[in-house]
């Protein structure tokens, strides 16, 4: 893969939808938000959600966003599901079965059930320029707001 498509987002394969993740944080702690929106293979936008979630970190905050957009696409009984996020942490963390921090192992286990509702996923890391729609929702979500 060149180094540039990792900055595209794409429309995920026939049959399968995205899921796109995303949390911020007004410093490290700070005001949190979180976002997650879901797109079908046509690139038709399913579903977005943004909220506050208190004073948070960021790498809680995205691993926050990744379990309500899983919720997200559960409740739309979704059965292929390509994740996309720009924290690389929680990816890696996706891949491995944990996180280095062990206070965000127990909702990274939430997530890792939740996954196991899916017939097939994916996981793959999006930088920030590629995943800036969750940026923007996330920050909504940093500064108060709720989208649904």
């Amino acid at each position: 893969m060149e180094l540039r498509e990792a900055y595209k987002w794409k429309v995920p394969k026939k049959g399968w939808a995205k899921l796109n993740f995303g949390g911020a944080s007004r410093g490290n702690l700070g005001p949190a938000g979180i976002e997650c929106y879901l797109h079908d293979d046509d690139g038709k936008e399913l579903a977005k959600l943004a909220k506050p979630i208190g004073i948070e970190s960021n790498n809680k905050a995205d691993i926050l966003a990744l379990v309500e957009g899983l919720l997200l696409c559960q409740n739309r009984g979704i059965s292929k599901l390509a994740i996309e996020g720009d924290s690389s942490i929680i990816i890696n963390g996706l891949r491995k079965g944990f996180l280095p921090n062990w206070k965000l192992n127990a909702i990274l286990s939430r997530a890792l059930s939740l996954l196991k509702d899916f017939k097939k996923t994916t996981f793959n890391h999006i930088y920030r320029e590629g995943n800036s729609r969750a940026d923007e929702l996330a920050n909504a979500g940093a500064n108060g707001r709720f989208i649904s």
